[in-house]
């Protein structure tokens, strides 16, 4: 791993939805026994200019972005629009995915798709987004080309590639629609069929490329930067499809045309694609809906409920009703419950995955009683529940453990 002195920048181009633009990755480095890495952005989004001069502008403007305390923040300010042009090897066209995963499985090739998907994990790791880093690394078809061995020669091989093809067919535009929603464009708006035009006609004019790592000055600090990069590998659950669909709807961008509704023709729900799933749940006190998803570094459940309290609806209807009337909770904060919200149709058929059954210490009812006592900050429930293995749990403990729960539970309807 690079350590903070030898830490480097390098400038990427991205072409996404027609469009391409620069902005700057800051590479895997070590700093105090922690792996970071970061990109030139503001809070949970990337921020991608239109031309090198806009993205020079900006470092000289004096904007706080994620970069400012980067070791090599200071060499980056001296480097001119040409010397922030990027080199061939950082130059990522997420719309050719397609075209990719249709050609031969050549070297090149593989490495190149291989490159896109490498590119989307990391800015959802930058960004923390959780549902989006979950599409990629619980994907095996994403995770065969994230691995170092990936081969897909021989017959296996073939047949590897060609289950390749098809995940990228069905999930590459939900995930580009999610991955849309972490990127901020700035300046001026250019087209990549239009840079690629100008590239024609100045094919004989070179750029040149500044490598930050050549005989540049070590200019480190002691502070801990950039974005943490340092993050387990999400769980893997049992249910792969349901992590390719759990990407979002529009890029929310008002100069690119709006995709087609990724829920048209019964392919996904508004709610595999929103990633907020209902569920049902019996208590002793009766059979309840309400909404899940999960948030944060740490993939933290949120359910839909307020101040520590969740909110539980006796009709699917009642939910339905709720969901439309507005009201403030802790779900209206994820990116993506205006769809959820403004969608015409909400059909509350809890898959069977998400049937709870809380009367009795089932290894699911177990899993959701962590996940409320979790939500709820019932430390004591969890404390009883951790400390036991799936199975021994008298069912006197479990008993109190769920009267605990339901001080927590409110019954909308």
């Amino acid at each position: 791993m690079t350590s903070a002195a030898d830490a480097s920048v390098v400038p990427i181009r991205l072409t996404l939805d027609g469009r391409t633009g620069v902005t700057l990755w800051a590479t895997p480095w070590e700093e105090d026994g922690e792996e970071w890495q970061a990109f030139l952005g503001a809070g949970q989004h990337v921020l991608v200019f239109g031309t090198t001069e806009e993205m020079a502008a900006h470092l000289r403007s004096g904007e706080e972005n994620d970069l400012t305390d980067h070791p090599r923040w200071k060499d980056l300010l001296q480097l001119t629009p040409g010397e922030l042009e990027p080199d061939d090897d950082y130059v990522f066209d997420l719309d050719g995915a397609y075209e990719l995963a249709l050609s031969d499985p050549d070297p090149y090739t593989v490495s190149e798709l291989s490159d896109l998907v490498d590119l989307v994990q990391r800015v959802a790791e930058v960004c923390d987004d959780g549902t989006l880093l979950r599409l990629v690394e619980q994907t095996p078809e994403f995770a065969q080309l994230l691995a170092d061995d990936a081969s897909f020669s021989g017959t296996d091989g073939e047949a590897r590639w060609t289950s390749v093809g098809s995940v990228v067919e069905r999930s590459w535009e939900p995930l580009l629609e999610r991955f849309g929603r972490l990127i901020e464009w700035r300046g001026t708006e250019v087209l990549a069929e239009d840079l690629e035009t100008d590239e024609d006609e100045d094919d004989d004019e070179d750029i040149d490329v500044v490598d930050l790592d050549d005989d540049a000055e070590d200019d480190a600090t002691d502070d801990d930067t950039g974005q943490d990069a340092e993050r387990p590998r999400s769980r893997v659950v049992e249910d792969l499809e349901e992590v390719a669909r759990a990407a979002v709807g529009s890029s929310g961008e008002p100069d690119v045309e709006e995709d087609e509704d990724p829920t048209e023709g019964g392919t996904y729900s508004i709610w595999e694609v929103a990633g907020i799933l209902p569920l049902s749940v019996t208590l002793p006190s009766g059979t309840g809906y309400t909404l899940r998803t999960y948030n944060g570094d740490d993939d933290d459940p949120v359910f839909l409920g307020s101040d520590l309290t969740v909110y539980l609806f006796r009709t699917a209807q009642g939910l339905v009703d709720y969901v439309h009337a507005g009201d403030e909770h802790d779900l209206a904060e994820m990116v993506t419950w205006p769809d959820i919200v403004d969608a015409e149709e909400l059909p509350v058929e809890p898959d069977p995955q998400e049937v709870y059954d809380l009367r009795g210490p089932s290894e699911d009812a177990i899993e959701l009683a962590l996940e409320l006592a979790d939500y709820c900050d019932l430390k004591g429930v969890t404390r009883t529940l951790d400390r036991r293995p799936a199975g021994d749990i008298p069912f006197d403990t479990w008993t109190a453990a769920v009267t605990e729960l339901e001080t927590c539970i409110r019954w909308e309807d």
